[in-house]
């Protein structure tokens, strides 16, 4: 049985609608321990061949001056924003799989998904802050990387001539199409110094020749914080329990280590190195910097056209660095539990223009009291129900909406098997049984005792359930039915967010478990486990 994770935010679609495509496997990032050097992580090699230079190119009569800011970096690409255009955004949700590499002398190694591609380019004006660019693909790869990948809308940006800016300290590259067409953001992947191993210890050497990506957790599905070039060796300090992924030391970042894929390292000396248990795949609040995604309030769902414009980064020492659009912010923050208070300090004062939402952006963080993590995803509630942020990791952007397909009686109607706090729900009373059933704009089913049936309204942002209507029965048998009944159905209510995992069955894909979360009335995450049979 194939199992497949799907995680989303909008309930009655996905328990509804058929699913698409399955989905293409992400490259694995090449894993290994990363020493302290001072070469930019994950370099890519310059191609040996550059593109072929055909008769009649305008690079043939382009003068190249090379921009510091922009050669010997690896660029992950990270989104596509319309500007404007009748075209789809992207959120690319695999950066590392989409990769370009500038080199000096004027040729770019390309990543295309599972394609690798080389080609010339030309820079010019390199002292002005709109800088221009024009880039040629030369020979390239034409594997077919799976109806989910990005590579032929990566393939569309070469060719016109663009102007580009380099913003956030050198971190993030921007294309500008001179034409008004979509714009494409880019991000640094900087390289991370880590400790040379001492004689004899468990270390492992990069053996991909484009260098590896290191991550914060075992697998592609954990954000990743930089690279190692080829070459590089660092010391191991433990292993995943499936033996794929290798934990390299790394002091100067939050927590002191990273994974990388085992599939893309020498290793040695590993025979005694312990295994080390995955950590969540929620990212602690100080982990990686968070992207502004949306708001959900009583109006409806504000939906931000360029994450990469709003970030807030939380710092382990009580501040945090806030980029809102044009202007950067220093601010402090506390938690206490799951309440936080964000103060924002000094800030730049520049005009971002009219369609910013940099105020908005600001207003909100400042108003913020609870947040929590679910999926990945970083919530920031305002106050009195007056609106819910949502934020994702920067470098993974969050995930499209799959939707698994509907008619299966497996795929709509559940069980549930435990509920209570996310890291310790209690089971069910032994002999009692609670069903949901979803269906339409309804949820419907027995609370252990009484039916009972409610509305659900759906946003971008999450869904709503209720009010709850329920027959009046009271049930003595077995013993607390009552009250599991009761505090079921005030976490149903309270509900906001899933996650539902499908199988592969006799070649149809059903839902088999999933999880529905909620707020505790201290302000935890609570979670209704389901499963599509008792």
């Amino acid at each position: 049985m194939k199992k497949i994770t799907v995680l989303t935010f909008i309930l009655l679609a996905l328990i509804l609608a058929a699913c698409g495509g399955s989905e293409a496997e992400p490259t694995e990032m090449p894993p290994t321990e990363v020493p302290p050097t001072e070469a930019p992580p994950a370099e890519v090699p310059p191609t040996e061949a550059p593109a072929s230079e055909g008769a009649g190119s305008p690079l043939d009569s382009m003068e190249h001056t090379p921009d510091p800011e922009l050669i010997n970096k690896t660029w992950a690409w990270e989104s596509k924003d319309p500007n404007g255009n009748d075209i789809p955004p992207i959120n690319v949700p695999n950066p590392e799989n989409y990769t370009l590499f500038f080199n000096e002398d004027g040729t770019f190694n390309a990543e295309l998904d599972c394609n690798n591609a080389n080609g010339r380019y030309a820079t010019s004006h390199v002292e002005n802050p709109q800088r221009s660019i024009f880039m040629e693909l030369g020979p390239t790869q034409l594997a077919f990387c799976g109806e989910d990948s990005f590579d032929q809308d990566m393939a569309n940006m070469f060719g016109p001539a663009q102007n580009y800016t380099i913003e956030e300290n050198g971190n993030l590259l921007k294309f500008i199409s001179v034409a008004g067409g979509p714009l494409y953001y880019f991000r640094n992947v900087s390289d991370i110094d880590l400790p040379e191993p001492e004689a004899g210890a468990p270390s492992g050497t990069v053996t991909a020749p484009d260098g590896v990506f290191l991550r914060v957790g075992p697998g592609t599905d954990y954000p990743y914080v930089g690279a190692a070039p080829f070459g590089e060796t660092g010391e191991i300090i433990g292993k995943s329990q499936d033996g794929q992924w290798w934990l390299a030391a790394a002091p100067n970042l939050p927590g002191g280590q990273v994974w990388v894929s085992a599939q893309y390292v020498d290793a040695v000396n590993v025979e005694n190195v312990p295994v080390v248990a995955a950590p969540s795949v929620v990212p602690p609040l100080t982990v990686v910097p968070w992207e502004w995604v949306s708001t959900t309030d009583p109006a409806g769902v504000t939906t931000v056209p360029n994450p990469a414009n709003y970030i807030i980064h939380f710092k382990d020492d009580g501040t945090a660095d806030i980029k809102a659009d044009c202007n950067n912010v220093l601010a402090s923050y506390t938690t206490d539990g799951s309440n936080i208070n964000i103060t924002p300090g000094p800030s730049t004062m520049v005009a971002c223009g009219p369609d910013s939402l940099d105020s908005q952006f600001m207003a909100q963080l400042s108003s913020a009291v609870i947040y929590f993590i679910n999926g990945g995803n970083l919530y920031l509630d305002l106050p009195a129900d007056s609106g819910t942020m949502r934020f994702a990791p920067q470098g993974t952007p969050p995930p499209a909406v799959e939707q698994p397909p509907a008619g299966e009686a497996e795929g709509s109607t559940f069980y549930l098997v435990s509920y209570g706090p996310e890291n310790a729900p209690q089971t069910l009373i032994p002999g009692s049984q609670i069903t949901a059933h979803f269906a339409n704009d309804q949820v419907t089913g027995n609370a252990g005792c009484n039916n009972y049936s409610a509305a659900l309204s759906t946003t971008e942002g999450g869904f709503a359930i209720g009010p709850i209507v329920t027959t009046r029965k009271a049930c003595s048998e077995p013993a607390g039915v009552m009250e599991q009944e009761q505090a079921y159905l005030t976490a149903l209510e309270s509900a906001g967010a899933y996650q539902w995992e499908q199988s592969l069955v006799n070649e149809a894909t059903l839902i088999t478990q999933g999880k529905i979360f909620y707020t505790l009335p201290d302000g935890a995450t609570g979670v209704l486990n389901f499963v599509s049979s008792p």
